[in-house]
């Protein structure tokens, strides 16, 4: 018998769950089917591959001065003989033929029927017994002994041609990927293709029409300024479509895999993507010499889309590997919404009602050991006078404090850090060049063989430019911020008690990255006191330890 796939499609190739619509009805009481198939077209061979129709024509020509009615004709339109993939026509014809409906099918080729090879064609003829398949432009019969061994020769030179063929296409590739062009049909939003098949900014509008307005390249950048401010994917995505700037391609809105694929993408910092870069440690496409090839201009620096990157890494480690925290999806309504996170879990703590809670006592989920919740006005109250009392009895050489400044200058004037920033830029690119090289080197393994002669030149390249971009990043002086207000307690107060809402959320990301809350020492309604508030004050080390350890500061 022979091999029958067990599902039944269409010619589109669509499972129907019914008997397979042939592709043209000629007369059901026909003992000949017709079997025609045409690869995916390519431009180059166009002229050299004959069309579904004319191949239909001269079966039903044969098929007639041969004695035999032809009955359905079975078609497979754009689909490779070669590859382990269905062909929906291809299997009707073989299943009629093998449930004795018809004693004869008809193909215009060899190479139309198969491209696997001998031993695939031999498997269907030595199942035939008493039917058989006819090649019309191979006058070539399975029913033949004589033919036989030609069938043979030629399904292996069909099987040779195929593997040629996407051997050329592959090194055609892998040549234009080398010389950083530009392949897929489809460009990132953002960038565009030049005559060259480069990559560049693409200062189209970003509404329609609308000149005045920002360009597609502009709302790259915006994207990646806004992550470098550490707002989430969910966050970007709604202020966007608030704004109602089109989503790319068809999509009718932003989604968050939209802008994580933008933060990800080697393309926005001008090197080419490796194939499915999305799920890559390294997205780039790497030559024979172990080098990160351009592909045009890039729309952003490398050193901001390694900050997105970590940044949003970052948010799912905030308090130890086995703490992972859950991003807002909208602007913070609460005071310390992003800033408490459970200590039995390390997930970010919920405002529901009266309280901040664990996630696990909202919504379940994963089990926590020891789910935490604290009321809102007390757990405020604790985390100001914290943060008051631990700046004001600091000193001005502490970490804490120049921490607080630089984060301050950023905040409060982004001016006078704009050329730091810049210096520091490149210099993070710098490092970034070098420990990719080291990490190709040591940890992927892509200097071995030939390539290794190229690794010491490149490694003495990378580590110059980071000695030149450190210097010049060492020789920009530091900005200077006016801090002292929060040294003082009474000045903090009073600024806290005229603040706004996202202004106390600013003062109190100065200094504090967040705070772990424990669960109440006891059931029933208990005392909040200040040993359940565990502080992680930014650039001071720390180290968080499991729920059954003490974690008071």
């Amino acid at each position: 018998m022979l091999t029958a796939v067990p599902d039944t499609f269409t010619d589109s190739g669509a499972p129907t769950g019914r008997t397979a619509v042939p592709y043209r009805v000629l007369n059901p009481a026909g003992d000949l089917d017709i079997y025609a198939r045409k690869s995916v077209s390519r431009k180059s061979r166009q002229d050299r591959e004959l069309s579904v129709n004319q191949q239909i024509s001269d079966g039903i020509r044969w098929a007639k001065s041969n004695g035999y009615t032809p009955r359905y004709v079975w078609v497979d339109n754009g689909i490779s003989g070669s590859k382990d993939i269905r062909r929906p026509g291809y299997d009707a014809g073989i299943r009629s033929l093998d449930s004795g409906e018809i004693t004869c099918l008809w193909c215009y080729k060899l190479d139309r029927f198969s491209r696997k090879g001998a031993l695939a064609v031999l498997t269907i003829m030595d199942a035939l017994e008493g039917k058989r398949i006819f090649f019309g432009a191979d006058n070539l019969d399975t029913s033949n002994r004589n033919d036989r061994r030609m069938i043979m020769w030629r399904a292996e030179d069909a099987k040779e041609f195929s593997d040629q063929l996407s051997d050329r296409v592959s090194d055609a590739w892998r040549h234009s990927k080398e010389e950083g062009i530009w392949l897929a049909k489809l460009v990132p939003y953002g960038l565009k293709k030049n005559k060259k098949r480069k990559l560049k900014p693409d200062d189209s509008p970003a509404f329609p029409g609308n000149v005045e307005g920002p360009t597609k390249a502009d709302v790259i950048r915006r994207i990646y300024q806004e992550a470098d401010d550490g707002a989430t994917g969910p966050k970007i995505v709604d202020r966007l479509n608030a704004e109602g700037i089109p989503a790319p391609g068809r999509a009718a809105r932003w989604t968050p895999v939209h802008v994580y694929r933008i933060l990800q993408n080697p393309a926005f910092i001008g090197f080419q993507p490796a194939s499915k870069w999305y799920n890559r440690i390294d997205p780039c496409y790497r030559n024979d010499e172990g080098r990160r090839v351009r592909i045009g201009k890039p729309l952003v620096s490398e050193a901001q889309q390694m900050r997105a990157r970590e940044k949003r890494m970052a948010r799912t480690k905030v308090f130890g590997p086995n703490m992972r925290t859950q991003g807002d999806r909208s602007a913070a309504k609460y005071e310390l919404t992003g800033i408490l996170h459970c200590a039995g879990c390390g997930r970010l703590m919920t405002k529901s009602g009266r309280s901040y809670q664990c996630p696990h006592r909202i919504r379940a989920g994963e089990p926590c050991i020891a789910p935490a919740s604290v009321v809102a006005t007390y757990a405020e109250d604790f985390v100001f006078q914290a943060f008051r009392n631990r700046l004001a009895a600091s000193d001005p050489g502490d970490a804490l404090i120049q921490a607080v400044a630089s984060r301050w200058l950023s905040a409060e004037r982004p001016d006078a850090v704009s050329t730091k920033k810049d210096a520091e830029t490149r210099l993070a690119n710098a490092k970034a060049e070098l420990q990719d090289l080291l990490d190709a080197k040591y940890k992927r393994k892509e200097f071995e063989g030939p390539s290794a002669e190229f690794f010491p030149k490149l490694k003495k390249e990378a580590e110059k430019a980071v000695k030149q971009c450190q210097k010049a990043y060492d020789s920009v002086p530091e900005g200077s911020a006016d801090i002292g207000f929060l040294l003082d307690a009474e000045l903090v107060r009073e600024a806290w008690e005229s603040a706004t809402l996202e202004k106390k959320r600013m003062l109190l990301r100065l200094a504090l990255d967040g705070v772990c809350v424990r669960k109440a020492f006891a059931t029933g309604r208990t005392a909040v006191t200040p040993e359940r508030f565990h502080y992680a004050w930014t650039g001071i080390p720390r180290e968080i330890k499991p729920e059954a350890v003490s974690l008071a500061a």
